[in-house]
């Protein structure tokens, strides 16, 4: 846990707010990019022709109110298997106690807490397996509770490949290290052996979604390696200057292309895993400010519009203590309100709550967590999960969680 507790402090030191002295450009809303011959859909047509080989899967149909426990398997994971089995059976205890209707469950690890993933909790060709975890967990789930869906918490991006590899990662313009490590999603290479990572995962595990993780990001002084830059002069920008200074005029522009760049990424890889199983759904974690202030998409290239297009679900971290929101209340109402000018019925966001305040590693109460989501229910939210989920201590309280999570699904 404490090491999960150092990948988290990394992650906010990191990956928000990295430009906040970039001055707001306008807002005004335009026709989404679309990348042509983005290098994605060669794969996406290499692997249309392989044949379903996924184990057999019984599709249940979407859930109209879901509640979610977002669960790290870092928590569950032992050496000493003996202990490893007694969190097992405690998690699944926990989870008939809380009954929520949909997991979301993380599939990678990252032992050295550096915002990447280094290992992974399921077999494949490229990254090493820490232990084989994720179809077990998965299995017991189905099997001893009434849990409906599970989604695999995955990241696009965020991964730290052997050394031998030699990948081309995301650089920063002044050479500074922001956000996760991250592969280049402009060389085609990395974007192979993505794919590759995606399908060795789909075809071993039957799951309901993919979560795509917070990842799926480029600040507006990235990415400046090589293969980068070529896309960029193939889009018309100059991108050597925009990259070292945001605050021209072109940069809500180029972040728009960044933006629909990596969302067609994501959406190539959907294609690619819903060949061995078609029904999947998929969601991706958004940052609050993205969807509080529109001009963000300079600093995150990610955007409302383009999410509601790319993705089933944008789920959005809805987590005042990270952003310091001097009124909650307001907070939440800001995000339902701008959520609803996609999404006008919420049917299609999800908000994730936190359990811990990372800022001082001090626990929200569950009465604090039950009153939100009764908050955020009675304003028309409809899909509410929460996140970490500490079973060792039984944080949140699993008695007081369980009426709040109670719906008609």
């Amino acid at each position: 846990m404490n090491n999960f507790k150092n990948l988290y402090q990394n992650r906010l030191s990191r990956c928000l707010y990295w430009s906040l002295g970039c001055l707001p450009l306008s807002t005004q809303a335009a026709d989404l990019v679309q990348i042509k011959q983005h290098p994605i859909d060669a794969i996406v047509q290499q692997n249309m022709t392989q044949k379903s080989v996924a184990p057999p899967f019984k599709k249940t149909g979407k859930i109209d109110q879901m509640r979610i426990m977002h669960i790290d398997i870092d928590y569950v994971y032992d050496k000493d298997k003996a202990q490893q089995k007694k969190n097992l059976q405690t998690l699944l205890q926990r989870i008939n106690k809380i009954q929520p209707n949909t997991i979301f469950l993380q599939a990678f690890a990252d032992p050295d807490a550096n915002g990447s993933a280094d290992q992974v909790y399921f077999k494949n060709r490229h990254i090493p397996s820490r232990d084989n975890l994720f179809p077990v967990l998965v299995s017991q789930i189905r099997s001893k509770t009434q849990v409906k869906h599970i989604y695999a918490w995955l990241p696009l991006m965020a991964w730290e490949f052997p050394k031998s590899y030699k990948l081309t990662y995301v650089s920063h313009y002044d050479g500074g290290k922001q956000g996760y490590i991250r592969v280049s999603p402009f060389d085609p290479k990395n974007l192979q052996y993505v794919s590759e990572i995606f399908v060795d995962f789909i075809k071993s595990n039957a799951v309901d979604g993919v979560l795509y993780h917070d990842d799926v990001t480029l600040n507006d002084y990235e990415d400046s390696s090589a293969p980068a830059q070529n896309m960029y002069r193939a889009w018309g920008f100059g991108a050597d200057q925009l990259l070292k200074q945001p605050r021209q005029s072109k940069q809500l522009e180029f972040a728009k292309f960044k933006t629909a760049y990596l969302d067609q990424f994501a959406a190539g890889i959907t294609k690619i895993i819903k060949q061995q199983q078609p029904h999947l759904l998929t969601a991706r974690n958004m940052y609050a400010p993205v969807v509080l202030e529109p001009h963000s998409e300079n600093w995150f290239s990610q955007s409302m519009p383009s999410t509601y297009q790319y993705y089933d679900y944008n789920a959005i971290m809805a987590m005042p203590y990270m952003e310091e929101a001097d009124d909650h209340q307001q907070f939440y109402l800001d995000l339902v309100k701008r959520s609803k000018k996609y999404d006008p019925d919420l049917s299609h966001t999800i908000f994730e709550l936190q359990a811990l305040n990372w800022r001082n590693n001090q626990k929200l109460s569950t009465e604090e967590i039950v009153d939100t989501i009764k908050f955020l229910e009675k304003h028309g939210v409809k899909h509410i999960g929460y996140y970490p989920d500490d079973f060792v201590e039984e944080h949140p309280q699993p008695s007081k969680l369980k009426s709040a999570f109670l719906t008609g699904d």
